[in-house]
């Protein structure tokens, strides 16, 4: 409990806002603020100066703030020599995902998982997405995240988060108006392509897969910071879920649409893992503080517009 209300007050520290800190931390805001507020009453004094456009720390929370520090690097340190000695938090753990998921999910989970397990070591490779579940599948990681649709023998979804295709594109554009939006008007707009082979299957949408093939694309790239930074100068709208796009959909610099289609609008993102093996403990810690980022991860994108 104490290591975490100090991390919760780094983190604060850090941001200088409870909202940024809890959305990091992917805790509820009035949590975070509760702990802050239980540590001041605790130590008897404040710890920050409440500005209009946030907070800072004090004198009193700088001194905190380096003791903060030191103590949770002990504490690691203590639990890693525990650990050691019960052959636990050691292990690899094998991720492969959508390229979304490499914007801020993924790296802010694999730095928070380090600061419990810091023995573990990864393998994190960035895949086109009908190609997660078969890796998975055949062995070469343990934990998959994707579009989930139709998933092969062997591959089972653990957590699921209702995070569906649609349109990204700048403020301004045409289709923005929009409440929803048709491929035909697609078509009519340069479009940047996240590969050459359509992100979903034919199988479950034939229009999108033909509209996917059919286009001529202003650029294809496999890359979502090089599209983002696409989109934003006005060079093309593209197709994506919400996952990698969270600030930039509240900051308004962009803006995400629905596609008219019941079987995007429709799709789920999830952590799929092998169903006829058992995954290694610390694989298994993993997934379970993935799911719970995912399950934030869909009421933050439930809630930008």
């Amino acid at each position: 409990m104490h290591a975490s209300i100090l991390k919760y007050f780094i983190e604060v520290a850090s941001c200088g806002s409870v909202r940024k800190a809890s959305e990091r931390l992917y805790v509820a805001a009035s949590a975070v603020n509760r702990q802050i507020h239980k540590l001041e009453d605790e130590l008897g004094v404040e710890l920050f100066d409440r500005m209009p456009n946030g907070l800072r720390l004090n004198a009193a929370g700088e001194r905190l703030l380096k003791h903060a520090q030191e103590t949770l690097h002990q504490y690691q340190v203590m639990r890693t020599e525990l650990d050691a000695l019960k052959g636990e938090r050691t292990g690899h753990v094998k991720v492969a995902a959508m390229d979304s998921f490499f914007e801020e999910l993924l790296p802010s989970a694999v730095e928070d998982f380090l600061q419990v397990f810091p023995a573990v070591t990864y393998t994190i490779t960035a895949v086109q997405p009908m190609e997660v579940a078969q890796m998975v599948m055949s062995g070469q990681v343990d934990v998959g995240m994707t579009f989930v649709s139709r998933l092969p023998g062997g591959v089972a979804a653990v957590a699921l988060a209702k995070l569906p295709i649609g349109l990204v594109m700048p403020p301004g554009h045409p289709l923005a108006n929009h409440a929803s939006v048709s491929l035909k008007e697609c078509a009519r707009y340069p479009f940047l392509r996240s590969s050459s082979h359509p992100v979903i299957s034919a199988a479950l949408s034939p229009e999108f897969a033909a509209f996917w093939d059919d286009m001529e694309p202003a650029a294809t790239c496999n890359s979502t910071p090089m599209l983002k930074r696409l989109i934003r100068a006005g060079k093309g709208i593209s197709c994506f879920s919400k996952i990698a796009f969270i600030e930039d959909l509240k900051r308004g610099d962009l803006i995400w649409r629905p596609f008219e289609l019941p079987a995007l609008d429709q799709l789920q993102v999830g952590i799929v893992v092998p169903s006829q093996r058992v995954l290694p403990h610390v694989t298994q810690n993993f997934v379970g503080r993935m799911a719970r980022r995912l399950t934030q991860l869909e009421l933050a994108a439930a809630a930008a517009v």
